[in-house]
């Protein structure tokens, strides 16, 4: 029928209420990527330390820590730690 939702599952709010407890947030939402004292215009990669210019970092959703994208994962839109995390939870939801 139009305008009727389907069921939700009950346990999704927990899980993601537990996901959320496992992640230590690094860095607010917009605060900025830490630069690179050795280079003019570089900043680093808070997961693999690696300079690059502000355009390839992302930030992440959950945790805030910006990455390059050797240490992207764009299934989830996260860094590799949360993609990985989140990986982990999904898992738990099947058993």
């Amino acid at each position: 029928m139009p305008g009727r939702e389907a069921p939700k599952s009950n346990d999704a709010p927990d899980r993601f209420r537990e996901l959320k407890k496992e992640i230590v947030v690094m860095r607010k939402q917009g605060e900025p990527p830490v630069k690179d004292p050795h280079t003019f215009a570089q900043y680093m990669c808070d997961l693999c330390s690696t300079p690059h210019p502000v355009s390839e970092l992302r930030q992440c959703v959950l945790c805030g820590r910006w990455a390059c994208e050797a240490c992207w994962k764009d299934e989830y839109y996260t860094c590799k730690s949360c993609a990985g995390l989140i990986k982990i939870h999904s898992m738990k939801g099947r058993e």
